[in-house]
């Protein structure tokens, strides 16, 4: 099988680019100061991902995955300190019934060599990813999140509403009529967007979860993904979320079964093959399993704990990042582009709100104690 080059990939320079990020940050710092107002919990709360349901202790493991898999932090066996946040994908704090069913896993591992791509903690040890229980993402270019990010702050209330379901699709489709013809309509992303709702609510520890977008991986481009183990799988109880009767049916179920047994996930990564048929610039667009398969690179293991008290959630200071990484896996693409400054200002605007210190921990121990 031949796996693409690194350097075969070629970035998409536009030149409205740094006008349309510009205006992205903007609208991302304006959005961050009105939620503490918007959100009525006194404090700021993400605009995305901006409900968390639980922060974990885990264990990063990884094996000696088969050439050319082996790149990278995955070149050798190592062990990894580890803490896992799972939070829903919208930025909204609501009971579950009134919110989605996208919901995220973002990991971050401790004591990983290397300096970090993020220019003012370069020295910091730790390594982020950011993953969503599907397999496609909705917007590719900072023109797109600036118009979706308007957008989105009206979910989930808008698909809801009969009156306003179709025109908040056409605004979608039409990036608020900027786009005056089929062919450039945003089709793909607007097919990536309604399949969210066709993700099922179950319990967090049971999805498979994607990174939103490409990654080098060493000599190659790859994207990311974790897989509950077939013997996790097999010993989760509390599968269901009602989210009618429970309004914390998410977080419910997930201190519950952290409570009572182990769990654990496959990492894995999947190569590019073919720049054509595995884009790195339309995230919209799934990479076929037939072009290239998922390989198991590291395992994540999270032990039997106790989540359930209010400081778990309170612990939920610290920011994770796709840029929190290291150079042999920097993120790639237009979107992954924005989602630096993007995530970067949010940080530094929320922390700023609270009166937290914007400080990388140095442990899982350091975060949860």
């Amino acid at each position: 099988m031949d796996f693409v080059r690194y350097e075969a990939y070629t970035p998409v320079e536009r030149p409205t680019y740094q006008a349309e990020l510009d205006e992205v940050v903007r609208n991302v710092a304006r959005a961050t100061r009105e939620s503490v107002e918007r959100q009525g919990v006194g404090r700021a709360v993400r605009t995305a991902h901006g409900k968390t349901y639980g922060l974990v202790k885990a264990t990063v493991t990884v094996g000696e995955p088969p050439e050319p898999y082996a790149q990278g932090i995955f070149a050798a066996p190592a062990v990894y300190d580890a803490v896992v946040r799972y939070s829903n994908g919208l930025g909204h704090l609501r009971a579950d019934s009134l919110l989605g069913a996208a919901c995220g896993m973002g990991i971050k591992m401790f004591g990983v060599p290397g300096t970090s791509l993020l220019t003012d903690e370069a020295e910091a040890t730790t390594f982020d990813l950011n993953l969503i229980n599907n397999r496609v993402f909705f917007a590719n270019t900072a023109y797109d999140y600036m118009v979706i990010e308007r957008l989105f702050a009206e979910l989930p209330d808008a698909l809801v509403n009969p009156a306003r379901r179709k025109s908040w699709m056409g605004e979608f489709l039409t990036r608020q009529g900027t786009l005056e013809t089929a062919d450039e309509w945003l089709w793909d992303e607007l097919f990536a967007m309604l399949s969210f709702a066709k993700v099922p609510r179950q319990n967090l520890f049971s999805y498979t979860y994607n990174s939103m977008g490409a990654f080098r991986y060493g000599d190659h481009i790859a994207k990311v993904r974790t897989v509950p183990t077939q013997d996790s799988l097999a010993g989760i109880e509390h599968d269901g979320v009602d989210v009618l009767s429970d309004g914390e049916a998410f977080r419910n179920t997930l201190v519950a079964e952290a409570g009572e047994r182990d769990h654990s996930f496959e990492l894995q990564v999947q190569l590019n093959t073919d720049l054509t048929r595995m884009p790195v610039d339309n995230t919209s667009v799934e990479w076929p399993e037939q072009l290239s398969p998922w390989v198991t690179v590291a395992r994540i293991a999270i032990p039997r704990q106790d989540i359930s008290g209010a400081d778990n959630l309170a612990a939920d200071g610290t920011s994770i990042t796709p840029w929190r990484s290291r150079e042999d896996h920097r993120p790639i693409g237009e979107i992954q582009r924005v989602r630096e400054e993007v995530y970067r200002r949010s940080s530094i605007e929320r922390h700023r709100l609270n009166g937290q210190p914007r400080q990388e921990p140095a442990s899982s121990a350091q975060l949860l104690g």
